[in-house]
């Protein structure tokens, strides 16, 4: 899990700028993607992606839905502050591994972000 690649996607640069701080505190390697757009591409590479689901052009269930159809199979843990009991369902249904509803608990998000990877990790 130590240097494991996480893909953040979040059109929030101060958010993702924070979120790689966090990660790179914790010994994982942040890959930050502004949009669906650029993380489509960068999925590939990525041990985990933590996604948002407010984004603009194409939202954070519709990227997840894309990024299972095109094969990725590793851990998706999305994170959103919008209100409704129904979201953490749908984000299920879209293919996530997991949800954290906004503001988190630093400690609670990568707790979530590490259980996630280590269960998938190879071995």
């Amino acid at each position: 899990m130590a240097g494991a690649r996480v893909l953040l996607v979040d059109d929030d640069a101060d958010i993702c700028h924070f979120l790689a701080t966090l990660l790179e505190l914790e010994g994982m390697e942040p890959v930050i993607a502004g949009s669906a757009e650029e993380a489509l591409p960068a999925v590939a590479s990525a041990a985990a992606v933590l996604l948002d689901v407010a984004m603009p052009r194409i939202d954070g269930l519709e990227l997840c839905r894309r990024m299972r159809a095109s094969g990725y199979t590793g851990p998706i843990l999305v994170v959103s502050a919008r209100p409704g009991a129904e979201l953490p369902a749908r984000a299920a249904a879209a293919g996530a591994s997991g949800f954290v509803r906004k503001p988190f608990d630093n400690a609670e998000l990568v707790g979530r972000l590490q259980a996630l990877i280590g269960a998938t990790a190879p071995g």
